[in-house]
């Protein structure tokens, strides 16, 4: 048995997100409260990794009393959120925290930490979250060709580091994100079900992310939007399950 969660450890990866990192910081500061309310006794830290960042994303860190920045030169997101988690679980607790992941050009919705704190005191060990591109950067069309490639549902097969969370002791068991540029979110997860961990999908605590086109990372979310939703239609959008979307 585990013990009762003690501590909720936001991890944020980001690179040159000066623009939209306020929007992201605000928003998980306002679910930190909205938990609070709900469950007092827990703890929330928020570690921003700032992966080879040029720009003044440090400075914005420093406004949320919430949030602390560290920096990296990794180049790969798989780095930089395992510097992220380890910095945040520091030498011990792992036994009552909860690491719960998103992205700095993403916006969590307020009940976001408590659906996380809730995973986890239902003794879930990976919590498997939907995003939906940012609906006033999208034009009809392209909101239709989404939602007909996407089913947000509980039971989805998406898998998104915007919107990821599981138990330390599930995170040390895997051995942390593997050091890869893209797509670490799904192999994450994918090695959390062959190793018989207990995953939850759930579209509870839907994230908004940007709909910009261009990618931090060749292959990422950005990418996927470029070709699949922006892209002129031709014919009716195509139905089925996504696997798996790396967000970047």
């Amino acid at each position: 048995m585990r013990r009762p969660l003690e501590r909720l450890a936001v991890v944020v990866p980001a690179r040159n997100e000066e623009r939209l990192l306020p929007h992201c910081l605000t928003a998980i500061e306002k679910a930190a409260a909205h938990l609070h309310r709900e469950r007092p006794a827990v703890a929330v830290s928020v570690t921003v990794v700032l992966d080879r960042t040029t720009d003044g994303s440090a400075a914005v860190v420093h406004r949320y009393p919430l949030a602390a920045a560290l920096h990296s030169e990794a180049g790969q997101v798989g780095a930089a959120r395992n510097l992220g988690i380890r910095d945040a679980l520091g030498s011990g607790g792992r036994e009552a925290t909860w690491i719960a992941n998103t992205d700095a050009d993403s916006v969590v919705p307020r009940n976001w930490l408590l659906v996380q704190a809730e995973a986890a005191a239902q003794g879930w060990d990976v919590l498997a979250g939907t995003v939906q591109p940012d609906t006033s950067e999208l034009t009809q069309e392209q909101l239709v060709r989404w939602f007909g490639t996407h089913t947000l549902r509980e039971g989805h097969g998406h898998i998104h580091g915007a919107n990821l969370g599981f138990h330390a002791d599930a995170y040390l068991r895997l051995g942390g994100f593997e050091d890869v540029p893209l797509h670490e979110d799904r192999n994450f997860v994918l090695a959390a079900g062959a190793a018989g961990l207990r995953i939850r999908s759930t579209d509870a605590g839907r994230v908004r992310t940007s709909a910009r086109t261009q990618s931090r990372v060749q292959g990422g979310f950005a990418d996927y939007l470029a070709r699949q939703v922006f892209a002129p239609a031709l014919g009716p959008p195509a139905t089925g399950r996504v696997t798996a979307h790396t967000q970047a």
